[in-house]
């Protein structure tokens, strides 16, 4: 549990540091360049001073930490707070991005991903609102327990009916998660999730990619939450089997699949009804033996040279989270402004509302003519 200090002569916490930094896209070099235009003195900050600070063995308090505040888009208070950021490999840190992905852009969503968890939990600390608890279990999946299983046993766990889930973003809200859309600046990345022990997990889901695929990752990432691979199993892998039987269920879509032709056209109907990508029903097709590799590369041409493969036809409709937006304008109406509520969490109004948008400005009173 992340404890918050009274600023007094604590030094700054260099986790927060470089998460604040890197959420920004920023180098050391370039932190440094603001830290002097700050200043007013460019020699007092260089990257090795930044680089010293970052590593704690030069401690950062005063008029120093109020500076870095401004440069971070942070308070000093929170420059201060104990807080723990998650990284990649402790098993609670995921995200779904091609191959080709940079370094540095997954070290930026991160660093975003950790921010936006302290920001919720302070928020919800303000707004005197717990956070959702998160009661899941997670399944071993090993022998004859594949992620097909614990799909179909969290349908049944959550009461959904037959058919296409209507929302994934509210299945993901009923578990208890927080479910945050945000445009990545591009489609490197579609989601990344975390979820540290005895907290709700937290879903970013990029919102520059279409609603279909936003739905397959969100699932995706719901299954690192409830399922665990065995020994020498792959996660992402097993993550991808999960949300294609999660979301168009084996015995559910078979009948669909067999009853005619699979054609590009057949794709688009089944899309429409199934609230998956044509790509996802293809693939589901091959994966359940309905057609051959043959056949499923064929067709693969054919939506390639239709251009499907940058966009698709029939379009789903955006899905909408409540859950965030809640804690947000509980918040900013508890704090009284958004200036408050910006403090509370840590950072500055202009941050607050780019991260969360709507749920910031829906808050604020509106005076009679205005």
């Amino acid at each position: 549990m992340d404890v918050l200090f009274p600023l007094g002569n604590q030094a700054a916490n260099p986790q927060l540091l470089i998460a604040a930094r890197e959420a920004l896209g920023l180098t050391q070099a370039e932190l440094a360049a603001r830290l002097g235009e700050l200043s007013g003195n460019p020699a007092k900050s260089n990257q090795s001073y930044v680089s010293r600070v970052e590593k704690g063995t030069l401690p950062l308090i005063a008029d120093r930490l109020q500076q870095f505040a401004v440069a971070l888009e942070s308070t000093p208070e929170f420059l201060v707070a104990e807080a723990k950021m998650w990284s990649l490999g402790e098993g609670c840190l995921y995200h779904r991005n091609r191959r080709t992905t940079k370094a540095s852009t997954l070290r930026r969503l991160h660093a975003q991903i950790n921010l936006v968890r302290l920001y919720l939990t302070r928020l919800a600390v303000a707004a005197g609102t717990p956070l959702p608890t998160f009661a899941v279990s997670p399944t071993r999946v090993e022998g004859v327990v594949g992620p097909q299983t614990v799909a179909a046993g969290l349908r049944a766990e959550l009461g959904l009916p037959d058919g296409a889930i209507a929302s994934v973003t509210a299945v993901a809200e009923q578990l208890g998660a927080l479910v945050v859309p945000m445009s990545l600046g591009g489609r490197e990345v579609d989601a990344t999730s975390l979820h540290p022990p005895g907290e709700p997990p937290v879903f970013v889901v990029n919102t520059d990619a279409p609603v279909d695929r936003q739905r397959f990752t969100l699932t995706h990432e719901i299954a690192h939450c409830v399922c665990t691979p065995g020994v020498g199993a792959d996660a992402e892998d097993m993550a991808q089997r999960f949300a294609a039987e999660f979301l168009a269920p084996y015995d559910q879509i078979y009948p669909d699949l067999a009853a005619t032709a699979v054609t590009p056209a057949r794709l688009l109907q089944l899309k429409v009804k199934w609230r998956i990508s044509a790509a996802a029903v293809l693939r589901r097709s091959t994966d359940l033996g309905v057609i051959t590799d043959s056949r499923y590369r064929t067709i693969s041409a054919q939506t390639s040279a239709l251009g499907w493969r940058t966009e698709e036809p029939e379009p789903l409709p955006a899905e909408t989270p409540r859950l965030v937006p809640a804690i947000v304008r509980a918040a900013v109406r508890a704090a009284g402004s958004v200036e408050a509520a910006a403090a509370a969490a840590g950072t500055t109004p202009a941050r607050l509302t780019g991260l969360f948008g709507d749920a910031v400005t829906d808050a604020i009173p509106q005076q009679d003519g205005t």
